[in-house]
């Protein structure tokens, strides 16, 4: 349960970064919706898995999902160009990840 709270939590921070990609000044109101509805459900479940998990292990985590998460939308979705030296950090995350999850 707690793992799927982190997972959401970690989700909707990449949601909620979309939408600012989206946000044109203040003049689209949407994105702003989006986003801060998204931020304060992520943050909601993040404080939520920290009751249970360390709260290094817990932000570990949450950080990293969102960075390997919007990485991977920027580029499949933005067409965004990355370099070997960028995959090979953004590796190096998933990494890091995976043994926080492993090891907690």
């Amino acid at each position: 349960m707690v793992w799927g709270l982190l997972l959401l939590a970690g989700l909707e921070e990449v949601i909620a970064t979309i939408a600012m990609k989206y946000m044109d000044g203040t003049r689209k109101k949407w994105p702003i919706f989006v986003m801060t509805f998204g931020f304060i459900l992520s943050f909601y479940c993040l404080s939520k898995a920290m009751e249970v998990l360390p709260a290094g292990v817990a932000y570990g985590m949450w950080t990293g999902i969102g960075s390997v998460g919007i990485t991977l939308v920027g580029i499949l979705w933005f067409k965004e160009r990355f370099n070997s030296s960028q995959f090979i950090s953004l590796g190096l995350i998933l990494i890091g990840v995976i043994g926080l999850r492993m090891t907690s």
